[in-house]
């Protein structure tokens, strides 16, 4: 056992400065004061709450750190200085970013698991807790929230914890429009088009992107245009309504798969012949939208919201390929009323969320493209060549979700806010099975349900500073396709896949210095998991599909370290750790060794695919009187296993490094000027990614087949553009 809890109290009672006691008012005017801290409110906690009261670990990211000079390629971009969540750009666009917080997500083969994303007020993440981040726009987000930390109390299938984002506010000009341009390595280039203002009580934001993209990596070409609609009406001063419209089309995204140890140490850039030849690649359309109804008052606070969604897909993996046809709709239901101030104060909140989902699946055997078009395709044509093998599956998937759920948050003195609350969810999951020409109808139904509560506490020694603690338990169930994929090829949906479940403890301090420019964040927690989901990969090299088997109990602990400071108005520095001992405490595992099969206890391994330890520094400088600024940041992630045995399987002579996916430090360079003119403005802007070229692994598939885990990441690489916004200031 590794001196691991001892050594994160150390660093956090050195963290704590010693003044963070001391009673400091915020309104303060007194001219010694050169930093003046604005409240911090968070709304992924349901209804409108101040930072400091929220007995959990929250982090809001802003406009500027979201679009400013970045590309807008990755959600790394814009969490990489928040301790706790950690985004795996797999530079890979057809599978997407793999996003983890405290450890839960790492083992999404594609989208994300184990995380609800909510895009204004719309849920990105299906009623069976799959997410797509196809329609999150980062070049109009105006505001990220993470709240990390299992959050079913409030989410339900959220075991991870919650991301929050918010399309930019709309311009208070009548109307601007703003061009934007980047190009940079490997072929990437982007048009943006946003046009946004502001007439009366109505606001409207438009935001129209499109992207192409060759890739580090030979066969991961890409092509893709998004539209985000955003328009709000205030129709009183109590009620407000909010229009969303987001589409997204991709009418080619190549998949260049991973690779073993060897061939990502000596051709990185390369994609195995097999997947080229099977036209490794996807096909997607979706569109969603939604409409907000919300109230708010003094101490009443309510919102609605309905929302559908449809989303095709035509996914050639090696081995089958997938026709998918996805139709979801819901409708998210709250309401909090406060009762008292101070003492005795008591704020309840009700709320209910009903989801359901339709998929139509079919699929069929790859039989690939033709061997002299293999290389050379990079476009939409792939479909066009691509031959489809025997039916294998045709099946109807449903899903239908309700959960409400109930909070209380009391304030028995001044200085301490006690919330407790749960929330019951009860899914249904349906099979019905339509391809017959076996003779077996595997039909079914799994329903699964599970009752979540939640308790915590925030004490508030000083107005600006918190320490809090809380319980926490979360589920998640396995999706429709982690269900459905079975390595028998049976239909309907495996009997023997069960929901994780998921209980934790967690304390930390939180708060402000404005004296010293400084903000602050420390968290430890621990939490274990029953019937964790886990990837595996069967003994076929004649495909890389995916299947989830149950391990027995895992358990977490770790911590995270936040620490931002303003020595001077216009340079900030910031810094953020996080380390976790994530391992299995129960989990026995089959094995077949020259005909011998035999159960392998792996108990203390770490579950694969989840860093030790992370770190980040940045500091950003801003001129004054120019506009013009300069960023530089550095990454630092510990080595991992890239399989459950870490290490070779039993039966196996490689060496084990061939299983461990090597730590690596990243810097970043960013630099630009803005002007902001009464009708015209812009913004230049260049930057250098890995900047001294290192050689790494950005991702890993655990337990991959042949040992391919890893999916290398670029070298240094590059990237400038320009933004032109147009229009007159209101008079």
């Amino acid at each position: 056992m590794r001196p691991f809890l001892p050594f994160c109290f150390v660093i956090l009672s050195y963290l704590l400065p010693a003044n963070a006691w001391q009673q400091s008012d915020p309104d303060t005017t007194d001219a010694s004061v050169d930093y003046i801290l604005q409240p911090v409110e968070v709304r992924a906690t349901r209804y409108v709450r101040p930072v400091l009261d929220v007995p959990y670990a929250v982090d809001v990211v802003d406009r500027d750190a979201i679009q400013l000079a970045e590309p807008g390629l990755s959600l790394e971009e814009s969490v990489r200085s928040l301790p706790g969540i950690i985004v795996h750009n797999r530079n890979n666009v057809s599978q997407g970013d793999r996003i983890s917080i405290r450890g839960l997500g790492s083992r999404a083969s594609f989208g994300v698991r184990g995380v609800k994303l909510v895009l204004d007020g719309i849920p990105l993440t299906m009623a069976d807790g799959q997410s797509q981040l196809n329609n999150l726009d980062l070049t109009s987000a105006g505001q990220i929230e993470v709240l990390r930390g299992p959050s079913s109390s409030l989410y339900g299938n959220a075991a991870g914890g919650v991301i929050q984002i918010r399309s930019e506010e709309a311009s208070d000009r009548p109307f601007q429009v703003t061009p934007r341009f980047i190009t940079g390595s490997h072929g990437f280039r982007r048009i943006q088009g946003k046009a946004t203002g502001s007439a009366g009580d109505n606001q409207f934001l438009v935001n129209y992107n499109t992207l192409w993209i060759d890739g580090y990596r030979d066969h991961a070409f890409a092509r893709s245009t998004g539209i985000n609609v955003v328009g709000k009406r205030a129709i009183n001063e109590t009620w407000h309504l909010t229009t969303v419209i987001n589409y997204f089309n991709a009418p080619y995204q190549f998949n260049p798969s991973s690779l073993d140890k060897a061939t990502a140490e000596t051709d990185p850039a390369g994609a195995r012949f097999f997947v080229r030849s099977q036209g490794a690649s996807k096909r997607v359309r979706q569109a969603q939208g939604g409409v907000s109804l919300r109230y708010e008052t003094e101490g009443r606070q309510g919102e609605i919201t309905v929302f559908g969604m449809g989303r095709s897909l035509f996914n050639p993996i090696p081995g089958r390929v997938i026709d998918l046809d996805r139709r979801g709709a819901g409708a998210r239901g709250v309401y909090s009323h406060q009762t008292g101030i101070g003492s005795g104060g008591l704020r309840m909140t009700l709320g209910m969320d009903v989801e359901i989902q339709r998929d139509e699946r079919l699929e069929y055997g790859n039989e690939g493209i033709p061997g002299d078009l293999v290389g050379a395709l990079d476009d939409g044509r792939v479909f066009d060549e691509l031959s489809l093998g025997d039916l294998r599956l045709d099946q109807e998937e449903n899903v239908d979700g309700i959960g409400p759920f109930v909070e209380f948050e009391w304030t028995p003195w001044p200085d301490i806010i006690v919330t407790a609350g749960g929330r019951y969810d009860r899914f249904k999951f349906e099979a019905t099975d339509r391809y017959l020409s076996d003779r077996t109808d595997d039909s079914g139904t799994r329903n699964m349900a599970q009752f979540s509560p939640q308790l915590g506490v925030a004490f508030r020694p000083a107005p600006l500073t918190a320490f809090y603690g809380n319980f926490s338990t979360a589920f998640q169930t396995p999706t429709t396709s982690e269900l459905s994929n079975r390595p028998t090829e049976a239909g309907g949906f495996n009997p023997g896949l069960e929901p994780e479940q998921l209980r934790g403890f967690e304390a930390g301090v939180k708060g402000f210095l404005p004296e010293a420019g400084l903000s602050y964040d420390a968290a430890v927690f621990a939490f274990g998991i029953r019937n964790m989901l886990l990837p595996f990969q069967i003994d076929n090299p004649e495909t890389d599909e995916i299947f989830f088997r149950n391990a027995g109990q895992t358990r977490n602990r770790g911590i995270e370290l936040k620490l931002t400071w303003s020595p001077l108005p216009a340079l900030d520095m910031a810094l953020a750790y996080t380390g976790m001992q994530f391992q299995f405490s129960d989990f026995e595992l089959e094995r077949e060794v020259e005909g011998d099969t035999r159960l392998y206890q792996l108990s203390d391994n770490e579950v694969p695919g989840v860093p030790p330890h992370h770190l980040f520094a940045g500091i950003t400088y801003t001129h004054p009187c120019s506009g013009a600024f300069v960023e530089m940041n550095a990454q630092w992630t510990a080595e991992y296993f890239a399989n459950d045995f870490n290490g070779p399987a039993p039966g196996s002579s490689k060496p084990k490094s061939d299983f461990i996916n090597e730590g690596y430090a990243l810097f970043d360079l960013r630099a630009g000027i803005t002007y902001n003119g009464d009708m015209i403005g812009g913004v230049l802007f260049a930057g250098v990614n890995n900047l001294f070229d290192t050689r790494y692994n950005g991702s890993i598939v655990p337990n991959a087949f042949g040992d391919r885990f890893f999916e290398p990441a670029a070298g240094r690489t590059w990237y400038i553009g320009f933004g032109l916004p147009i229009g007159a200031r209101a008079r």
